[in-house]
């Protein structure tokens, strides 16, 4: 739970330094091997990746120990321990990561390091410590990326993130008060991305409702908490594919923009009665039929043509790379006289990535009616999400006084996120291709 320990303008002058004062940490490091080029005498080079480094905040306040009771042959572990433990060893273990920090936020006095199994004891309720009132919400996201290096890493806040302001602090401001706790991760270009889970709990609830009991005790209900993963947009993508490989339905992000994405038609190497294949008055320019970027489209006969486009979008989060997502968001942009169609149904993941479709993880059908004189470009674009996702209004509650897996005012809170990016926001990615009327 996160409870109220500053005054209701402690938002603006709070530093890093004491944020760090109240969490325990530990730096694990491992250095990303270079790749020998596989021509000695190749002059230029491809550049290196920025690192992926990592930094993990995990919330141990009175309302979140409850996600982490003691385990027992009686008492398995919690939904919570499970997921969790698992992040935070993908965390620790994988080689994609050069470099990771734990932080365990408790109380102001506590400032010992903790390693990477001081951490997970924590998250299996082996450590008998009383958890601290927490940190107030707005400040706890402030703290986090006010850090120097938060605007060249990923941050990792695991919480409950549950909205309870001190001394009474206007509800009504909850949605400025995280745009402001978020002013520099905007400015810095950060990616926010959102993953929602229940879990049961054992313990003290807190609500943020007060009324009319301040607190429960709880033998596993269920309730929610969240991963925050905060970063560079493309360190946040390497991180999800490295340690959120899991997909979820609750899922959201702001910020996220990959700019283009690999994408060829597949016009040859398949069966000859795979769907896959092209229909008359479509072919390629150029030597390699198999990955063609450049189409010659011959619409003489009057029937439309169809093709499949391969995309490779592994680069995005899991939950948007789900076929249902895509075939609802993904559309095309096309030149005047370009009469162009994604066809119903035909969006899929690719089942086995190999010959044409080796490097590439979806596919989708195109069919064309008309093509433009000259050369044009057939543009595949997945727009940023305007809107907050339905699952939020689902999750969100404005009396979380009885125990239920709703978060107090989460709409207003994400909301804020929202408004903390442009209006208009640039497209997750565009995939392009040629077309060449003959």
């Amino acid at each position: 739970m996160i409870f109220a320990l500053a005054s209701r303008n402690a938002l603006l002058y709070l530093a890093a330094g004491l944020f760090f004062t109240a969490c325990e940490s530990d730096t694990a490091t491992k250095s990303e091997t270079d790749q020998p080029s596989q021509n000695p005498k190749k002059a230029i080079v491809a550049a290196k990746p920025a690192p992926l480094n990592v930094s993990v905040f995990l919330e141990y306040s009175g309302g979140m120990k409850g996600f982490m009771p003691l385990q027992t042959a009686a008492n398995p572990s919690t939904e919570f321990q499970q997921r969790v433990g698992d992040l935070f060893t993908d965390t620790y273990a994988n080689s994609a990561v050069a470099q990771r920090q734990f932080f365990l936020c408790l109380e102001d006095s506590i400032s010992k390091p903790v390693k990477y199994q001081q951490m997970m004891a924590y998250v299996q309720g082996e450590k008998p410590k009383e958890a601290a009132l927490g940190t107030e919400l707005p400040d706890l996201l402030n703290a986090v990326l006010a850090r120097p290096a938060a605007s060249r890493e990923v941050s990792v806040v695991v919480s409950d993130f549950i909205y309870g302001p001190k001394n009474g602090a206007p509800l009504s401001q909850i949605k400025n008060r995280i745009r402001i706790a978020l002013v520099e991760a905007s400015k810095a270009g950060l990616a926010i991305a959102v993953y929602a889970e229940t879990s049961r709990f054992y313990g003290t609830f807190h609500p943020a409702v007060k009324a009319p009991k301040a607190s429960r005790q709880l033998g596993g209900e269920r309730l929610p908490y969240y991963i925050w993963v905060v970063g560079p947009p493309a360190l946040v993508a390497r991180y999800t594919r490295a340690a959120l490989t899991r997909p979820t339905a609750q899922y959201a992000g702001f910020g996220l923009s990959l700019g283009k994405v690999p994408a060829v038609a597949v016009l040859t190497g398949l069966p000859a009665k795979s769907a896959l294949l092209p229909t008359a008055g479509v072919s390629c320019d150029g030597m390699n039929g198999a990955a063609c970027q450049n189409l010659d489209v011959d619409l003489d006969g009057g029937a439309p043509a169809e093709f499949t486009v391969a995309l490779n979008i592994s680069a995005l989060s899991p939950a948007w790379q789900q076929p249902a997502f895509l075939a609802a968001q993904l559309h095309l942009q096309v030149a005047a006289g370009t009469t162009a169609a994604i066809v119903p149904g035909s969006l899929r993941a690719v089942a086995q990535a190999a010959g044409p479709l080796a490097g590439y993880t979806h596919t989708v059908r195109v069919r064309l009616s008309a093509v433009a004189s000259g050369s044009t470009a057939l543009r595949f674009v997945l727009p940023a999400p305007d809107a907050l996702p339905g699952w939020v209004g689902q999750w969100s509650t404005e009396n979380d006084n009885q125990p239920a897996p709703r978060t107090y005012r989460l709409t207003e809170v994400l909301a804020g996120v929202r408004a903390s990016y442009p209006a208009a926001l640039p497209p997750v990615f565009t995939a392009v291709l040629t077309l060449n009327k003959e």
